[in-house]
């Protein structure tokens, strides 16, 4: 995929890129990140774990990858699993790995700030399995006062009784898998929850007392055309939601069931559409190129840390964490994790590692991966940057004010180019002796 901008200005039919990077797990993966070998491993985890932290942002990540089924679209790690008792396994495993690094210096050392359930489908978990994760997290690690704990969930599994647990245990913020509000384009998705049955849903949670409910929005499904995407945002603006993720469609690859063919020209028409119609709600705005939300009541937090290159302790099969300049991928099964799981230092995961001179420039994300970057924070980087910086607002992607960098809002709809341009400077620079 070729990532270098035009030198052309961005006008209609000249856009500055010749194909779109949708997300910013793939601009990044350019990055010059090296294996780390298996039997070094575990004591390189062992004594990161016994230092303090060198960031105070910190969140954690959990995932459940069980589903009723597989829709066509998804790219996460997911499974249907074979019977209750793998469930029950995994989640006695889950705990066990929580406790098992709660205890040590690093997690001691300062308050996170989000808990993200991601999956998968974390409210496929009966409700008492679910819960007691969110407790053993509060129990065991320092959370900031306003810690945003956020469970994913599609329309199906909500039901008063068990939002009514979620939010007694500690969930504060519902993220809801809806995609399109239109019946015959999640059809389409092996979505089942008509229009009637997800604003049922979205009630139901409002009336169990959550005040932060958010949903995703995806462009570019089949069947979808203009007049149903703009039907999807009114339908966003008259439910009682506060917050919502809007991007393309990423394609599953080899799926025959999704567009793999992207058109960033039409992909652009639905992303206008969405980005000046979701900040004109009254008390929203933009919290990163892709998460809109209700300035009080909508916040993102564990969205937004992306940008912000916070530590993420993560917890579950196919889940991938990062503390400082290292990464780690667990064992993408439940069967493998229940297996090996139980130790995060000592469970089997790919650990990557990365120049330490990257986490001075990696601040450089905070511009394509939210929306903007204060200049006393690029200062310290700036002469390494410039170069680009300069094209970008050359090419009307960036504009410059007073104390900051922001992206344009044809800069929010290529944030993922924007991005793979500073990790080919980075990976440039690292590379210098």
């Amino acid at each position: 995929m070729e990532s270098a901008i035009n030198q052309d200005k961005n006008k209609p039919g000249n856009p500055p890129f010749h194909e779109r990077i949708r997300s910013a797990a793939m601009a990044r993966r350019i990055l010059p990140f090296r294996p780390v070998q298996g039997d070094k491993t575990s004591n390189l985890w062992a004594t990161l774990f016994q230092q303090e932290a060198a960031s105070s942002d910190r969140v954690i990540y959990l995932h459940i990858p069980f589903c009723k089924h597989i829709c066509p679209f998804c790219i996460y790690s997911k499974q249907i699993p074979e019977n209750g008792e793998t469930v029950k396994a995994y989640c006695e495993t889950l705990l066990k790995q929580i406790q098992s690094v709660s205890s040590t210096v690093w997690a001691k050392s300062a308050p996170l700030k989000a808990v993200f359930f991601g999956g998968g489908t974390p409210t496929f978990l009966p409700a008492e399995q679910l819960t007691a994760i969110v407790r053993s997290i509060k129990k065991h690690y320092p959370l900031t006062p306003d810690c945003e704990i956020t469970v994913e969930s599609t329309i199906s599994e909500i039901t008063p009784e068990y939002c009514s647990e979620m939010k007694e245990a500690g969930v504060n913020r519902i993220s809801l898998g809806v995609q399109s509000f239109n019946t015959e384009i999640r059809k389409k998705l092996g979505r089942a929850a008509n229009t009637e049955k997800i604003l049922e849903a979205l009630n139901t949670i409002k009336q169990s007392g959550f005040s932060n409910i958010t949903i995703d929005l995806i462009y570019m499904l089949e069947g979808q055309t203009m007049e149903t995407w703009r039907n999807d945002l009114q339908l966003l603006a008259e439910a009682p939601i506060t917050g919502c993720s809007v991007y393309p469609l990423i394609a599953k690859p080899g799926s025959s069931n999704t567009k793999t063919h992207a058109n960033p020209e039409l992909e652009y028409k639905y992303f206008i559409e969405a980005d000046n119609f979701i900040p004109r709600l009254e008390g929203w705005q933009r919290f990163t190129p892709v998460q809109y939300g209700h300035s009080v009541n909508g916040n993102a937090i564990y969205v937004s840390s992306h940008g912000q290159n916070a530590d993420l302790l993560a917890f579950g099969a196919g889940s991938g964490g990062r503390i400082q300049n290292y990464m780690y991928l667990q064992n993408s099964t439940a069967e493998e994790f229940i297996k090996n799981g139980t130790d995060l230092p000592e469970s089997q995961m790919i650990t990557m590692n990365i120049d330490e001179r990257f986490l001075g420039l990696r601040k450089i994300y905070g511009l394509s991966e939210g929306l903007r970057l204060n200049k006393t924070d690029y200062e310290p980087i700036s002469g390494k940057f410039d170069e680009v910086l300069n094209s970008l607002i050359n090419q009307d992607l960036v504009t410059e004010k007073n104390e900051f960098y922001q992206l344009t809002q044809s800069g929010r709809f290529w944030a993922g180019n924007i991005s793979a341009l500073f990790s080919e400077r980075i990976k440039h620079l690292l590379s210098e002796k």
